[in-house]
């Protein structure tokens, strides 16, 4: 039809917007009641065909199925509908329409109200990043060539129907309706290609002084895109240059915004791999039977003939694909492509086939780059409410300097002596350094890429703050990267409101001397622009917060205690468990525990390193540190509004920056080197997971931030500080109850939004953690050990890692009273307290941890649970009382 890419609502313009078959029915069952009743489903069939080959003209329309001027199909076309819009503008025969080029009549004019031909060429992505096969006009030296009578991917040479050939002749080899369909199998892959004839794929190039130079991938998509949503002109910028370009696509002409300076763009062909060909002998089987129906020389009948056929070979082509493996990113693998929408992703509804075994379960729909997944709560999932940037990020981008300075969002005083020390002891990744400017090169690319795919300017944005049941937000890598970017950048929002990132840089930078948050964001940047190649989004990273206690835990108590691993730490820094330090990370699939407060970060308020683990992870695992951005940081005088709350979970999280230990090093967790600080042995492995129905790419580690009750909190005038480090205050052991609801809430998958909790179960399987509850709120070690392994036993498939330390970096020796003298506890205690610090190895108990699990493993969790409600008070230690309660 003459509108066929120019209209909104038809089939077309939504194909080329990237809808999936299956849900492309209402447009064309609005088809089929325009050509209602003759041969209606035969008809929708053939546009539809034509629509997957590329948007027309009407004069294409008709050549392609040798009616010339319409004949009778035009006249069962209702008054305003796209093919009786473009009748007056058929004058031309049908074999002039064969030869129009880029939608242009054989004067050189195109008709009023047609638009040029769009494509998608081979193996590109369309849009949203959806592939999609050559089925598109051949394009050749930057002209569109609607080329309708010839084998498609032909090359120079090729055949061209004669001016003076007569469109009518239905018996010819070369022409007509035959030639047509030849045609059409060939762009589907079912035709039988010459062994010489030419292949290739089609690719953007830039006109310079040395010839023509192919564009990177990244700005092909981009120009694709465009063209394919029918825009003018687009403009992009180079990550390397931040020079920013406008291409005019009608004129194929790249313009330098900065310097005016013009040059010839083009989409061409290229040679492909080989291997990627398709040749068959159906194509030969579906001529033959045409050439019978051309036979019978009925009009209804060839028209139903050639419908059946098409279906026939988009059917077989679907079939065909449908044998290859999923992959994220691809509209292949048998999978319907969920539709690229504003509001994030959604399932999309499987296609309408019956299969001879129905599987166990729904298959997964890949998800397309550049796209997220946001509940705000409860069954709430899929949009997202919206906020815009005050600046658009391309403009920023030509706003980057070398990061010597500072940008704007950062104070300068506090990245004076980062830069200093950055630029003085580049870190190494990969074998190559890492400099300032390497990162804001890629700084430069995150701002022009539009990686939420909403046009630069808009975000979708979920505040993760009170109230916080069941939210979730996922974003990819490149995603994350972008926005701290902006933040960087000093990128507000039109709505007059912050973000808990930038507030923080705010709030940070108000202090110079506190800067290890700059070397995490930057680290962070500096990692991914290894790791991400242009237009990469990298693997998924999902935040989410549980729903509310319920005490659902007491309906599993009749669950048996399994055996737990423990990890005692060596003088040398290693586990005789074999297990890698929970707080560095390392082993799959285990959940690191943050021992929280109130809100991930603590008192440190996102800042700096301290003396507590809560305060200092976020440092190393950056990701949390960026995440924050998904709170509203509201209140410039209450830090917490621009921290995440706890309970909390980000699947996914990786720790990128050296040097972290669980135990106290100087006083603090965890240290920056002096060089080579970035985490050179980070995982890039990934576990498929399905989040939202979607198929998705995550790193198999987490994050929790779980909070305990704090005991010195509570205590009031009851006991005295040596009391509580040395496990002698009855307080401490009187909070069980909730402290397994805690530790049940943030674990338990089945506390998560359910669009979430497969994910949950294939990333986390393990639950490492120190001295959860003995911290810095004080509470009796024995008794949080036996609190976190009671309450893991409740969760669903998941086991406990248990890591002792002779001086955990918060309540730095207490942990030894796990072991008993029996294990070792005074020695313990001698080697990690420190000075004055005023754990007492008299202290110590008889039993240890290797005792009181061999006394419960294997029994029910209610025994455990019931022994420790009743337990006696101090001076005795909690193992011992048990113990003896229970004849040991």
């Amino acid at each position: 039809a003459s509108v066929c890419c120019g209209s909104s609502g038809d089939i077309c313009s939504r194909r080329r917007a990237g809808l999936p078959w299956v849900r492309r029915a209402a447009a064309a069952a609005r088809w089929r009641e325009w050509w209602a009743p003759a041969g209606a489903a035969g008809k929708t069939c053939l546009h539809d065909a034509v629509c997957e080959l590329g948007c027309c003209s009407a004069a294409a329309v008709a050549a392609m199925f040798g009616w010339g001027q319409y004949g009778s199909l035009s006249n069962k076309s209702p008054p305003g509908s796209p093919m009786r819009g473009a009748r007056a503008h058929l004058k031309q025969s049908g074999a002039e329409s064969r030869n129009l080029k880029a939608g242009n009549s054989p004067t050189g004019q195109r008709p009023p109200g047609t638009q040029p031909p769009t494509f998608f060429p081979p193996g590109s992505a369309g849009p949203s990043g959806l592939q999609r096969n050559s089925r598109g006009p051949l394009v050749r030296g930057g002209s569109r060539s609607l080329n309708l009578n010839s084998r498609a991917g032909s090359g120079p040479g090729q055949q061209q129907v004669p001016e003076n050939s007569d469109s009518g002749d239905e018996s010819g080899q070369g022409g007509g309706i035959l030639g047509t369909v030849s045609s059409i199998l060939g762009r589907l892959g079912m035709e039988e290609r010459a062994p010489d004839e030419e292949q290739g794929i089609l690719v953007w190039e830039v006109e310079v002084a040395g010839g023509w130079v192919r564009l990177d991938a990244e700005t092909s998509q981009l120009l694709t895109q465009a063209q394919a949503e029918g825009r003018r002109s687009v403009q992009n910028c180079d990550a390397r240059s931040s020079q920013k370009y406008m291409v005019d696509l009608e004129r194929l002409e790249q313009t330098n915004q900065g310097t005016g300076e013009k040059r010839g763009v083009r989409c061409t062909r290229v040679a492909e791999d080989p291997k990627t060909r398709r040749s068959g002998g159906r194509g030969r089987d579906i001529l033959e039977a045409l050439r019978r129906l051309i036979a019978a020389r009925s009009a209804l009948l060839l028209a139903a003939g050639v419908a059946l056929i098409v279906a026939s070979v988009v059917v077989a082509s679907t079939a065909a694909s449908a044998g290859g493996k999923p992959q994220p990113g691809s509209g292949g693998g048998g999978s319907v492509a969920p539709a690229p929408s504003d509001e994030g992703w959604s399932p999309a509804p499987p296609a309408a086939t019956t299969p001879a075994l129905a599987p166990t379960q729904p298959p997964l729909v890949p998800i397309q780059p550049g796209q997220w997944y946001m509940c705000t709560t409860l069954g709430q999932c899929g949009s997202a409410p919206r906020r815009t940037w005050s600046t658009d990020p391309v403009d920023l981008a030509g706003a980057v300097a070398g990061f010597n300075a500072a940008p704007p969002g950062v104070s300068a005083e506090a990245w004076g002596p980062v830069a200093a020390h950055w630029s003085a002891s580049t870190p190494v990744f990969q074998g190559t350094d890492v400099q300032l400017g390497d990162i804001a090169a890629f700084v430069v690319e995150l701002l022009c890429s539009d990686p939420f795919g909403t046009g630069g300017k808009d975000i979708p944005f979920v505040d993760l703050r009170p109230p916080s049941e069941n939210k979730v937000v996922a974003v990819t890598q490149r995603q994350l990267a972008f926005l701290v970017a902006n933040a960087l950048m000093g990128n507000g929002f039109t709505d007059g409101g912050s973000d808990g990132l930038t507030a923080g840089l705010l709030r940070c930078g108000a202090n110079p001397a506190k800067s290890t948050y700059l070397y995490s964001l930057l680290s962070f940047l500096a990692v991914l622009s290894r790791e991400l190649a242009p237009g990469d989004q990298g693997s998924l990273l999902v935040a989410a917060t549980p729903k509310g206690q319920d005490n659902s835990w007491m309906n599993n108590l009749g669950t048996r205690l399994p055996e737990p691993t423990v990890c005692q730490r060596q003088a040398d820094g290693s586990f005789d468990c074999g297990l890698s330090d929970f707080m560095a990370g390392g082993t799959q699939k285990q959940a690191l525990t943050d021992i929280a407060g109130g809100v991930v970060g603590g008192g440190a308020q996102l800042c700096d390193l301290a003396a507590s683990q809560d305060e200092s992870l976020v440092q190393f695992y950056s990701e949390v540190l960026a995440f924050s951005f998904f709170t509203n940081g509201a209140n410039k005088d209450d830090s917490a509004t621009g921290m995440l709350p706890v309970p909390w979970v980000l699947l996914g999280a990786r720790r990128y920056m050296n040097q972290l230990s669980g135990n106290s090093m100087g006083g603090s967790c965890g240290a920056i080197p002096t060089g080579n600080w970035l985490n050179e042995a980070i995982s890039s492995r990934t576990v498929p997971v399905s989040v939202g129905g979607t198929q998705q790419k995550v790193a198999p580690s987490a994050f929790v931030g779980v909070a305990s009750v704090c005991s010195a909190c509570n205590v009031g005038d009851s006991c005295s500080h040596e009391e509580l480090i040395n496990n002698k205050c009855d307080l401490q052991r009187r909070h069980l109850e909730q402290d397994l609801s805690n530790w049940y809430q943030a674990f338990e998958p089945a506390m998560y939004e359910p669009s979430v909790q497969q994910a949950f179960r294939s990333v986390v399987s393990r639950i490492g953690t120190g001295p959860w509850g003995a911290g810095v709120w004080y509470g009796d070690s024995q008794q949080s050990f036996l609190t976190v392994w009671l309450a893991t036993s409740l969760l669903s498939g998941i086991t406990l890692d248990y890591y002792i330390y002779p001086s955990f970096c918060e309540n730095q020796g207490n942990q030894c009273f796990v072991l008993g003298t029996s294990g070792g506890c005074d020695a313990c205690v001698e080697q990690g307290a420190l000075l004055g610090a005023g754990v007492d190895p008299g202290s110590c108990g008889p039993r240890g941890i290797t005792d009181i699990i061999s006394q419960f493993k294997g029994r029910s969790a209610q025994e455990l649970y019931d022994a420790m409600l009743q337990v006696g008070q101090p001076p005795d230690q909690i193992f011992d009382l048990l113990l003896d309660s229970n004849g040991m």
